[in-house]
């Protein structure tokens, strides 16, 4: 027996290592992605490999484990709460997808999704930084007298840029939140558009009056606003719509200095910086809700579950869980069980 036994290598035994990290934190999630993990302690996200992944043709017995730290945002994020660690915390039951390989495309989906929304908020960020800067720079500016001209004029650097790294993120974000319900229902065909969506899937399978359907048609509005914005960068000058406009801080007649604005040509201009946060909200709130209604319309009829919605916690603000429905839970009686 002995000499048929397979042989241990290093790379089976138990594995110790430690985070790469010079900051207090606990790990409060590990959720595997296919040939990789992700691991989140309150303010940090790591990426973990193991040896079966870095080596799966078992060619080195020496093979080592890959611990490295890929963001300073964690599980304190609403972003990262919101989304990748909500659905692994409904999915891990099994119970609203029974088939792993589509609880893993569903994960890596998120997955995809949340990194695209925290490339997003982070853009917006930086704009927001670069614009407020500029504005302090200039109110600090002691404006001589005897000259015509305005000294350090305020100017966003790459105003154009970070715009479009902005809603190419956006516009991503809406089509990958129109693949979920893809995994949930089987449907033969995708859609990157919401209206199409609802249109052709939505509506069709759950009625006008289900509360997702309603939900969606009523933020139908912000989501077709980021479409018309993005399309008005990449198609301004064909039939796909409005044009586009990007105006810096600019000088009124009247000498006062107005802030960055944007607009489709034709339309009314809004505030770059106090669009942006908003548009983001939105997405988190889109992908969120899209998750939870699929999950929601798919529940079976036992074990009786419900989704129910939750105080956030500061260290994972998770705002929807997936509980039993005890009010729905029926145990034989006595008499029954004796028949």
């Amino acid at each position: 027996m002995t000499k048929n036994r397979v042989p241990m290598y290093p790379r089976d035994g138990a594995a110790s290592f430690e985070l790469p990290s010079k900051k207090e934190g606990t790990i409060q999630r590990m959720i595997p992605l296919g040939e990789f993990a992700e691991m989140f302690t309150e303010e940090e996200t790591f990426k973990v490999q193991s040896p079966e992944s870095v080596d799966p043709a078992r060619a080195n017995p020496h093979a080592m484990w890959v611990t490295a730290k890929i963001a300073d945002v964690g599980s304190s994020s609403p972003i990262v709460a919101r989304t990748l660690i909500m659905a692994y915390d409904m999915l891990k039951s099994r119970i609203p997808l029974s088939d792993p390989e589509k609880i893993r495309n569903v994960l890596l989906l998120m997955h995809k999704i949340k990194n695209n929304l925290l490339q997003c908020s982070h853009s917006s960020a930086t704009y927001i930084e670069a614009e407020k800067e500029q504005a302090e720079v200039f109110a600090n500016t002691v404006q001589g007298g005897g000259t015509r001209a305005y000294a350090n004029f305020p100017v966003v650097p790459e105003i154009e840029s970070t715009v479009t790294n902005f809603l190419i993120s956006a516009r991503r974000i809406i089509t990958e939140v129109c693949q979920i319900p893809v995994h949930f229902w089987g449907t033969k065909q995708t859609h990157s558009s919401l209206d199409y969506l609802l249109d052709k899937e939505l509506v069709p399978r759950l009625g006008n009056e289900h509360r997702m359907v309603v939900w969606f048609k009523e933020r139908a509005d912000i989501i077709r606003r980021i479409i018309e914005f993005r399309n008005g960068q990449e198609h301004g000058t064909t039939t796909k719509g409005a044009k586009l406009v990007i105006k810096n801080f600019e000088l009124l007649p009247t000498n006062e200095v107005h802030v960055p604005l944007w607009y489709l040509d034709g339309q009314r201009p809004t505030s770059i910086a106090e669009e942006m946060p908003i548009i983001v909200e939105a997405l988190v709130e889109f992908a969120e809700t899209m998750l939870v209604g699929c999950i929601d319309a798919t529940l079976p009829d036992f074990p009786p579950m419900m989704l129910v919605q939750v105080e956030p916690k500061p260290v994972c603000p998770v705002q929807y869980e997936l509980i039993v429905d005890a009010s729905r839970l029926k145990f034989p009686t006595a008499e029954q069980e004796a028949k």
